[in-house]
Formats: C-alpha cells, structure tokens, sequence
C-alpha cells in the first residue's frame, strides 16, 4: 500500500521537473527519483484515478489543477521548514534539506504559517496558495516603532509577525520572547536610550528602537 508521504514525494517531484505546465516523462521521473520506471507507472495510475495528474501511457504525466495545488503546498511546506532549519536552528543547508524533506508531510499548513510569521519573511511564489495571507508579506499589524502609526502608550495588541531580512535579528527578538500570538503591551518610549519598554506575556522588556522596527503588532484582536 503507498503511503501518504510517497504519493506526495511523487506529486512534488512532477511539479519540480514541470512546475505545473508541462508533461514529463515516465522515465524522466523514474531517473529523478532513482526509483524503477514500474513503480513510477504504478503510482502515477493511482494518483491519475486521484484526479491529481494526467496520465497517458507514452506521452508522460503532468499535474491537474487539484494536483498542481496539492503539490505546491507540500513544496511551500518544504520550503518553509528548510528555511526555518537553516535560518533559525543553524542547521546546515544539506541536513537541512533532507529533514525537511521528511517532515514536509506531517507538518500542518497551521504550523507551516505559524513558522512564517516567525521568520518574518515571504518563503516563495507558493505562497500565494497559503489558506492564510502571510502577515509578514501583507504587512498586516504595525510596527511597534512606525514612524507615524505607531503604537501608543498603554497600547495593547497581539504580535502579528516579525519581518526583518536579517536572520540573525529575527532569531534575537524570538529569543527575547517576540513570538507571534503573544499580547504586547507598549509602556513608553525612552528617547534618551532610544528604546521602546514594552511588556510581553507579565514580561518587562527594553528593546532597542532598531529591534522594536521589525516587531509588528495587531491591536484589532
């Protein structure tokens, strides 16, 4: 019997060698996957039964809409992961890669968007598919140090997102507690310092106006 992650292995893979336009053929697949050109005809005649790939016997295989779709989650959920690996745990891009490889089909797209508005950063083009618009690409929440809309004093919200290019500052702020979903307090601004006080979860923290920048809150919840 095939298991879920095999027939997901063989829909991400037809969507690497056609990125969802193309036909590939069966022993192009078969050679990619170092698998024997039997199970690629074997597992591509269940997935066409699926609705998932269109399948003719010497013309190769492409991906329908609903396959195209179910494969670019799985490879945004690939994505998301390696890059979390890499960016937040210092994992090497090979380990990394390979373990997202294997966990790419047990993750949740909850906590593939979670994992996201962590890193603060759109993953790919795939993520347009997200059931969830990314906050850190939307921009969605503001900035606790906008120059113009920022928070208030006394001022309370939920950490929407963190969104900052530079890895190293996101991997700070979740150190410090920043983690999206959390209520943030802003206190006061203290202009000799420049830091912003704000309070985390009963937590006082000073943070500097630099780091406070890429800490973007949503007062509407």
């Amino acid at each position: 019997m095939m298991t879920t992650g095999n027939r997901e292995d063989y829909l991400i893979n037809i969507l690497r060698l056609t990125e969802g336009e193309n036909t590939t053929k069966t022993t192009e697949l078969a050679t990619y996957m170092s698998v024997s050109p039997a199970s690629v005809t074997e597992m591509l005649k269940i997935l066409a039964n699926e609705g998932l790939v269109e399948y003719e016997r010497y013309r190769g295989v492409k991906l329908t809409e609903e396959g195209l779709a179910y494969a670019r989650l799985i490879r945004k959920k690939h994505h998301v992961l390696e890059s979390f690996l890499i960016n937040v745990l210092n994992v090497d891009r090979m380990t990394a890669h390979n373990e997202a490889c294997r966990m790419e089909h047990v993750l949740s797209e909850e906590s593939a968007i979670k994992m996201c508005q962590m890193m603060g950063t759109k993953v790919d083009s795939d993520c347009q598919i997200c059931s969830t618009p990314c906050k850190a690409a939307s921009s969605k929440g503001i900035s606790i140090m906008a120059p113009v809309s920022g928070l208030n004093p006394g001022e309370r919200g939920i950490i929407s997102h963190l969104k900052n290019d530079d890895p190293v500052i996101v991997k700070k702020l979740i150190m410090m507690g920043f983690i999206p979903g959390r209520e943030l307090v802003f206190d006061e601004f203290a202009a000799e310092e420049d830091v912003a006080i704000v309070t985390v979860e009963n937590t006082i923290i000073a943070l500097a106006a630099d780091l406070a920048s890429s800490v973007y809150v949503d007062t509407s919840e």
